[in-house]
């Protein structure tokens, strides 16, 4: 917006607005416009109103509160039944009036017109004529106590909002998130197609179908969460950017892979390298070897050696007695007699290898559990936050299962029943398409269809966590609209 150099502009929780000096000087004797308020001259830089000198007076005081002259148009002749809106010179607060108080959806002056403005200190409703506007603002003030006035129809959605957000999570958000892809057929059936279409296109396919389904399921869970129930969930798409619309969805998604199936990649990725290294020492084992050879090299140098020690030809000789094969043979029958007179060396063996592989399946049952009930918190916190750092730390995740209590339960159970009924569902579609299955290319139809409902029932699943963060906002810190 840009103003005249003799106007000013105002920035309140209402709004921006433009007026003259006189008239922003009455709208601080009003109470309109605070000091905290940022307002600024022309097209100067914002400053707080109460540091801007030119209007220093009106906030201490010395400007009295009286109206600037207006036009006055001549007064129509009115019969004595015929209602008319009042309006008084000095604020008052009196009760609110009955016609209001028995019918808020209308004008308390005329109660056969609909209401448009209702004001935020003793919540009279008036009709589009009622309030009073200042000089040439559009702001309209109660004319019963002089405060600002709000649309009746944005208080009341806000009002139902709240009442909605208040009403706790149940059965009947399951239902809604249902419903939520179905609000928006021509959207559904787009990205459907599309997400089933590229499932087609190979790996590199998969990839871009990845990025775009995570997109949507970020974008409806941020968009639930801050209570825009009404909005599609494909992002808009009018003002592509390769950073928004395409890095950041597919960095969060593999922070979500990270936080949740990297235990169990981490495991496998453990157990290969355990089965290399196990090769590893079957090959360093030819070391010894070698350096058992570099000795009897020196062994049969000694032997030979007319001139050698007693003592060393001794050991030389003890050395040669244990390379005969009459030794070896005798040695090896001896430790196989050993371990046949002890029947619990085989015992203590196959208990080895049974206590590793419980340590084994017990590790991958944890890692496989945390997947599984971490998965809809890491795609909540990749919702609301929509930040790489927040989604790999844990820490993150498991304080906002702790602030929603039993809401994310509720929401973890809903989500669970989406999946079996999808995995179900998947196996229905690939037994009937069977017969279209082809060599090297697969069920396509099955692929297609499957890809289908895996973006509707990915979207309830959006849908469900941006409703449990919604119901739970208070507590999370979620500024809601």
């Amino acid at each position: 917006m840009s103003a005249q150099p003799g106007q000013w502009r105002v920035s309140t929780i209402e709004g921006e607005f433009e007026a003259d000096l006189e008239t922003l000087k009455q709208w601080i004797a009003e109470g309109c416009v605070l000091p905290t308020d940022k307002v600024s001259k022309g097209n100067l830089n914002w400053i707080e109103a109460g540091r801007a000198p030119m209007l220093r007076a009106a906030f201490s005081g010395e400007i009295a509160r009286e109206t600037p002259p207006m036009e006055v148009a001549p007064e129509p002749i009115l019969s004595a039944s015929e209602p008319v809106c009042t309006v008084e010179e000095a604020p008052v607060m009196p009760a609110q009036p009955a016609a209001s108080a028995a019918n808020p959806a209308a004008c308390c002056n005329h109660p056969d017109v609909p209401t448009k403005y209702i004001c935020r200190i003793c919540a009279a409703t008036f009709c589009d004529e009622c309030p009073r506007f200042v000089g040439t603002s559009k702001i309209p003030l109660c004319p019963l106590c002089g405060d600002l006035c709000k649309l009746y129809a944005s208080v009341q959605t806000k009002v139902a909002s709240q009442e909605f957000q208040s009403s706790g999570f149940g059965m009947e958000d399951f239902v809604r998130a249902l419903s939520y892809p179905l609000q928006h057929k021509g959207a559904l059936l787009v990205g459907a197609a599309l997400y089933a279409f590229l499932l087609l296109g190979g790996f590199r396919g998969r990839i871009v179908a990845s990025v775009i389904m995570f997109g949507c399921m970020s974008h409806v869970i941020s968009q639930v969460a801050w209570g825009r129930l009404s909005r599609s969930f494909m992002p808009d798409f009018s003002s592509f950017s390769v950073m928004d619309d395409v890095a950041v969805p597919l960095g969060l998604g593999i922070g979500v892979t990270i936080v949740t199936w990297g235990p169990m990649i981490v495991l496998f990725i453990a157990l290969v390298f355990g089965v290399i290294s196990g090769a590893g020492v079957v090959a360093s084992s030819a070391a010894p070897v070698q350096d058992e050879q570099s000795q009897n090299l020196e062994t049969l140098s000694t032997l030979t050696d007319p001139n050698a020690d007693p003592k060393k030809l001794e050991e030389a000789n003890q050395k040669l007695n244990k390379l005969r094969p009459g030794y070896q043979i005798s040695q090896e029958a001896e430790k196989s007699k050993n371990q046949l007179s002890d029947p619990s060396a085989d015992l203590k063996l196959l208990a080895g290898y049974l206590k590793a592989g419980a340590v084994i399946l017990l590790l991958m049952l944890v890692a496989l559990g945390w997947g599984i009930f971490y998965y809809p918190m890491a795609l909540a916190v990749a919702g609301y936050t929509q930040s790489f750092a927040s989604v790999i730390n844990p820490l993150v995740g498991l304080d906002t299962i702790r602030r929603m209590g039993g809401t994310y339960f509720k929401a973890f159970g809903m989500i669970l029943l989406v999946q079996v009924v999808g995995f179900v569902v998947a196996l229905i579609v690939s037994v009937i398409t069977s017969p279209f299955a082809l060599p090297f290319i697969g069920n396509l139809p099955a692929t297609f269809i499957d890809g289908s409902l895996t973006f509707y029932f990915n979207l309830v699943v959006a849908c469900v966590l941006g409703l449990s963060l919604f119901k739970c906002a208070d507590r999370l810190g979620i500024e809601v609209d």
